[in-house]
């Protein structure tokens, strides 16, 4: 386990490398940053999220479509890339509204899924067209969840 940072800046530290070539033990110690990031915690083993958490579920929802796009691209052949392309553009979307929906909310303009969202731009933007690109964009965001459940999401 690495040194959770206090002082950690997710889009100053992101770099797209680890969508477009390989996901190293740098890019595993940010996004272990990133996902108690999320928890809004001032320390690792505070017994619960901060008031700025994002739940488990609305990772979920974005998760869940980042797996079944994944699915598409699995069981596609190499020479038919147009489905998963149409619904990996779509995923913006999504998970705009998905911030959207928890930042209208009065009490929640602080949420910490906005930069959520923000880090999920940023690996889109990576990906471009590239299938393997788009499989380590879902390890990626796979981890990101994996992590803010061991740092206590909910």
């Amino acid at each position: 386990m690495s040194v959770v940072k206090s002082n950690f800046n997710f889009e100053t530290e992101f770099k797209s490398s680890w969508i477009t070539d390989k996901l190293d033990e740098k890019g595993i110690d940010y996004l272990e940053n990133f996902g108690f990031y999320l928890c809004d915690k001032k320390e690792a083993n505070a017994s619960s999220p901060g008031f700025n958490a994002v739940t488990s579920t609305q990772l979920r929802n974005v998760f869940s479509e980042v797996k079944r796009i994944h699915a598409k691209v699995v069981s596609q052949s190499d020479g038919d890339d147009t489905d998963w392309r149409h619904d990996f553009l779509m995923l913006r979307p999504k998970i705009a509204y998905n911030a959207a929906r928890v930042l209208l909310l009065p009490q929640k303009r602080d949420n910490r899924i906005k930069q959520f969202r923000e880090l999920m731009e940023l690996a889109h933007q990576a990906v471009g067209e590239d299938k393997d690109n788009f499989l380590r964009f879902s390890q990626f965001t796979e981890a990101i969840i994996a992590y803010h459940k061991v740092y206590g999401g909910q």
